[in-house]
């Protein structure tokens, strides 16, 4: 597995970065050998498929997130099924990025980690690094929500509440992670 930038820039997958040298976005180079029918015997969830995810399993970690229940809705003339991903556990529908993040971050030995966020993913970034016994500082607008900073503190996650703009929020925070594990929902592959 490596780290490849869109011009072609390669770092290991273990280096803490999450662009490249010239400021490019990375994507991960991940061939799984899988075999299909080993799903099939598995509990629902997305764990289910960790053949496929680029994550160990001795690293995994996880509040048994995925397999939420799809509703039928009928809206005008169509009928919709909708992914009821507010039941995941953090009460943020962004468990499943969190989840492989975090489990990225274990696997790498990490200790501390840094978000940027204005809310549902600083609350799932800090359950699944409470979960990891991992050190989480979230920085968020100051504007964020009561409900929502409570979220995240309840989680143990340190808050760092950031005075105008979503990008000064994002900007403090990258500062914030210099030598340290960006977990950034927008930039990690």
């Amino acid at each position: 597995m490596n780290l490849v930038s869109h011009n072609g820039e390669t770092y290991g997958a273990n280096d803490l970065r999450y662009v490249s040298e010239s400021g490019s976005l990375l994507d991960l180079t991940f061939s799984p050998d899988i075999d299909p029918e080993a799903f099939d015997d598995r509990p629902l969830g997305m764990w289910r498929y960790i053949d496929a995810l680029p994550v160990d399993e001795q690293h995994r970690v996880s509040f048994d997130e995925g397999g939420t229940p799809l509703t039928e809705h009928r809206i005008g003339e169509g009928t919709y099924h909708l992914k009821q991903d507010h039941l995941f556990p953090s009460g943020s529908y962004k468990d499943r990025g969190a989840s492989i993040l975090i489990s990225h971050a274990k696997a790498l030995g990490v200790d501390s980690v840094v978000e940027d966020s204005s809310g549902n993913a600083g609350a799932a970034i800090a359950a699944y690094c409470a979960r990891a016994n991992i050190q989480c500082d979230i920085y968020l607008p100051d504007s964020t929500s009561p409900a929502k900073r409570e979220q995240i503190a309840a989680y143990g996650a340190t808050l760092h509440p950031i005075p105008g703009s979503r990008e000064d929020t994002a900007d403090a925070a990258i500062s914030a992670a210099e030598g340290r594990f960006y977990a950034s929902h927008v930039y990690n592959p």
